[in-house]
């Protein structure tokens, strides 16, 4: 009966690295940047990234459920691999600790930029946590750099965990309301999770602060017909065509437009007869 010990010292370990891990983890809150002390501010971008973290924990208390159930899995490679990982997150946690109370000197423009322009260079090379520790370090010294936390919210959205970059791109328009950038990205968002009305919101405030962007008119008018809007779809076409009227998607745009308008005239015109034969009945 030797080989019970090992696998009761396994258990017991993995308990209480999973309580010390739980504990430490708050939940994500959304923050009102106007009502936190500027010696406090340094502490936001652990809160931006701690629901990923508490989403990690939840899993390991999954995985180590379907540990439970089966004991002789308890002495496995799985079992010591779970052990590891959950150490590597207590680690970086104390780690991000660390930086958040070393943080005293803010970094420089230039210095922001080179360290985005190195994020985002990882990020297409899908070396995600190595950019996002980037993003930390940047917040860590500029926590209201929006570039920053734009640039983490886009790392999510890349990386499919779609309510973190949410939170994060939230959170971005809260230190700068009028950011075209982030209204974009936050679009870009919402567009992916099928949220077209949501998505059009966004990218009206957007155009509306750089009404001469293509790029920015192109996912307007597309975002526009997606949701249906003949209104926006005709201003970001008459937009389009004056900012760029060599844009090849100019044609495709108006005969989805056309096709839209009639489709909205068939239906008027349907609701009409039906409310006049009512009528008459």
């Amino acid at each position: 009966m030797m080989w019970t010990i090992p696998i009761i010292v396994i258990i017991v370990s993995l308990i209480a690295i999973i309580f010390v891990l739980i504990k430490k983890i708050p939940k994500l809150r959304v923050i009102d940047v106007q009502s936190i002390p500027e010696e406090r501010t340094r502490e936001l971008k652990e809160k931006i990234i701690m629901e990923k973290l508490s989403r990690s924990g939840r899993n390991k208390l999954r995985i180590v459920a379907k540990v439970f159930s089966s004991i002789t899995k308890v002495f496995s490679r799985f079992g010591r691999r779970t052990v590891q990982k959950l150490y590597a997150i207590e680690q970086y946690y104390q780690k991000l600790n660390r930086t958040a109370t070393e943080g005293q000197h803010s970094y420089s423009h230039e210095t922001i930029k080179q360290m985005t322009v190195e994020a985002e260079s990882l990020i297409r090379q899908e070396e995600f946590i190595p950019a996002e520790k980037i993003y930390i370090d940047i917040i860590s010294h500029n926590p209201k750099s929006v570039d920053a936390y734009e640039g983490l919210g886009n790392l999510y959205l890349k990386k499919g965990e779609y309510e973190q970059a949410k939170e994060t791109f939230k959170f971005s328009l809260r230190i700068s309301p009028n950011d075209a950038s982030v209204h974009v990205s936050l679009a870009e968002l919402e567009t992916k999770l099928g949220n077209h009305k949501q998505a059009l919101e966004s990218l009206r405030k957007a155009v509306g602060k750089r009404s001469k962007n293509p790029k920015y008119l192109d996912l307007y008018i597309e975002s526009a017909l997606l949701a249906g809007s003949l209104k926006d779809a005709r201003n970001g076409l008459q937009l389009l065509k004056r900012v760029n009227p060599e844009n090849q998607k100019i044609q495709d745009f108006e005969e989805r437009f056309l096709k839209l308008k009639e489709e909205y005239i068939a239906k008027t015109s349907t609701h009409q007869t039906e409310d006049e034969s009512k009528t008459h009945h």
